[in-house]
């Protein structure tokens, strides 16, 4: 046998390379998520498992990559919960951000109530000037 180490990039056929590629696209990813905290570091082990045969003259070798991700940040919202007169609980997101507040959508255009509902006007508009 010829004196020679094993080399990291030539290992089961490059497969500890490949490995740390896959890893990190994984982390970059993870990183360039906007739902993820930007500040938090990342992690990539490279992991070689050897398990020496019975006449120590060979030894197999499991690789594996692990990340340390970042998990997504946590999202908050407010919830308003009631009980309507038949006794079910409901629950509705807020929406205006204080309760009983109305808002224009600015998307659409409509004013809607705190929970997002649109508001429907039914009062009519008396024109003053008709009534002479």
């Amino acid at each position: 046998m010829e004196a020679k180490q094993i080399k990291l990039d030539e290992i089961a056929d490059g497969a500890a390379s490949a490995l740390f590629e896959k890893a990190a696209t994984e982390v970059m990813e993870n990183i360039y998520d906007p739902n993820t905290d930007a500040a938090k570091k990342r992690k990539i082990t490279l992991e070689f498992i050897f398990t020496p045969g019975k006449n120590r003259d060979q030894s197999t070798v499991t690789v594996q990559a692990k990340t340390s991700l970042q998990p997504i940040v946590p999202v908050e919202t407010i919830v308003l919960i009631g009980i309507e007169k038949n006794g079910h609980v409901v629950s509705n997101e807020l929406k205006s951000g204080v309760i009983g507040q109305g808002y224009m959508d600015v998307e659409t255009g409509e004013v809607k109530d705190d929970t997002g509902k649109p508001v429907v006007d039914d009062s009519k508009v008396l024109d003053l000037r008709q009534t002479k």
